[in-house]
């Protein structure tokens, strides 16, 4: 029998509720198929680092290395602490420290879920997003300047308004040759396994950001020719937004530098039912990769008992698939299908009244 070794981060707000539920239909499933867990839970984020002034400790990073996986429920506390705090501390320290290069989202819509699209059906969309993690604008370089600072009077020539302006920001956006060659390839790479258009599509903003962005460009149709057996386009990131709603059956794979494919991927949320719905997951070449739904912690609702815990149990179902559990990925997707197909166990964001637990019974119940 497998055993796999998990590290669990609840987090904050809904984190934990929605990782308990999706523990739970992970090991119903790993009963079903033979498959043995050693989880390890970690109590990090901002109730973190309200008691310790860190989100993470120091050798944070050295103790994940030894999973096989992260499985992460959310981070963010907005009224006890910024949000550099969680983010910043804890997703991007992750990503960044195992060159978690590229933030995957499936848009898999399933019958049953809320759905907002009236000129197209859930049966006829399936695409991925594949979102560069790890560089563009989210390296936090740059800072904030004054007059009289040498950063400052770099730039005040630049345009008439930043020459009379008390104060200045810079936020620095970092493409390498490197990072971008690495999350296109991943997304030709996919788009030739999967049994979908064999098409990706790219999208950046390069007639306004002609340095970072004519890179990606350049790499993009370098890697491409490649691939003579997949077809490719390419986007501006505003004209592919509105195409995600209006033609979303077009697409197969889309491949997105960082920050606007953080865009993108919440957008296509809508196509899924809403976040409540949406896996997704940081993979890494050199190290363990990080499952975390990508609803946020939601403090509104926190303690409620009515967060919807479906995207972490997705979520947990691609975690298995990454570690080559397919069988059981399926499993797990099968009984989520099942329970929102049929209605009967739905949180209130899907037009429900269940609870987050009774969401987690039904499909640990489906799986059998």
């Amino acid at each position: 029998m497998p055993t796999y070794s998990i590290a669990v981060i609840p987090g904050d707000g809904i984190g934990p509720d929605v990782i308990a539920e999706g523990l739970k239909v992970l090991q119903r499933a790993g009963d079903r198929s033979e498959v043995a867990f050693d989880l390890e839970h970690f109590p990090w984020g901002v109730g973190y680092w309200l008691q310790h002034d860190v989100p993470m400790p120091p050798d944070a990073l050295q103790i994940l290395a030894g999973f096989d996986s992260i499985y992460l429920g959310a981070v963010g506390l907005p009224d006890k602490a910024p949000e550099t705090v969680g983010v910043g501390g804890v997703v991007l320290a992750i990503r960044a420290g195992f060159e978690q290069f590229a933030n995957v989202r499936p848009v898999q819509p399933m019958p049953g879920c809320p759905w907002y699209i009236a000129h197209r059906t859930p049966e006829e969309i399936d695409f991925i997003v594949i979102r560069e993690a790890t560089e563009g604008f989210y390296c936090n370089l740059g800072g904030r300047y004054r007059s009289g600072d040498a950063e400052f009077a770099e730039v005040s020539t630049v345009r008439p308004a930043f020459a009379e302006s008390a104060e200045i920001a810079l936020q620095t956006g970092v493409f390498s040759e490197l990072g971008c060659r690495r999350v296109i390839t991943y997304a030709f790479d996919l788009a030739q396994k999967r049994d979908g258009k064999k098409h990706v599509t790219s999208t950046t903003k390069s007639n306004a950001l002609p340095h970072a962005m004519g890179l990606w460009d350049e790499i993009f149709e370098q890697v491409a020719a490649e691939y003579p057996d997949i077809a490719h386009d390419w986007s501006h990131v505003d004209a592919l937004a509105m195409r995600f709603i209006t033609n979303p059956e077009r697409f197969d794979v889309v491949v997105a530098p960082n920050l606007f494919g953080d865009i993108l991927t919440d957008l296509s949320a809508v196509l899924v039912g809403g976040l409540g719905f949406a896996p997704g997951g940081n993979l890494s070449q050199t190290g363990p990769s990080m499952f975390e739904p990508p609803h946020g912690s939601a403090p509104d609702i926190m303690g409620k008992g009515i967060a919807n815990p479906i995207a972490a149990i997705l979520t947990a179902a691609f975690m298995m698939e990454s570690l080559g559990e397919q069988e059981m990925a399926g499993c797990i997707r099968e009984a989520v299908a099942k329970v929102v197909s049929e209605g009967r166990a739905l949180t209130p964001d899907a037009g429900g009244d269940a609870t987050t637990t009774q969401v987690g019974d039904a499909i640990a119940d489906a799986i059998g």
